[in-house]
């Protein structure tokens, strides 16, 4: 079963986010802050980044390139509500293997998942 961790500050999103992705049969970690999801990405084993891109502190960009550094095959889906065209140009440059934004249906969160991860070493 693949491990999938979650990083979004915004506990209902979170929340849905696991739900959807535990549902799909992932084993799933969430973490509400940026340091805390990079200890774990350093400390533990996962197949999968699921990432928002703004949060206080430390963006998702920061955290998708901090993510790319200690582990370069990682995939990392990136979910956005700050969809513009720069910051999922970006996230695609730093190495992201989907990017979608929010609301996003059941749907295109798993499809975006399970690609990631199909495509990854």
């Amino acid at each position: 079963m693949k491990r999938v961790l979650v990083l979004d500050d915004e506990k209902i999103v979170r929340e849905l986010i696991v739900e959807i992705l535990e549902r799909a049969s992932y084993r799933v970690v969430a973490a509400d802050e940026p340091g805390l999801a990079l200890e774990l990405l350093a400390s533990d084993s996962f197949d999968l980044l699921v990432t928002d891109l703004v949060m206080p502190g430390l963006s998702g960009l920061a955290v998708l390139e901090r993510a790319k550094a200690l582990r370069p095959e990682l995939p990392v889906v990136v979910v956005t509500g700050a969809g513009t065209d720069q910051n999922l140009a970006t996230a695609v440059e730093l190495g992201a293997a989907a990017a979608i934004t929010k609301p996003f249906t059941h749907a295109e969160l798993r499809d975006a998942v399970a690609a990631a991860l199909e495509r990854s070493p």
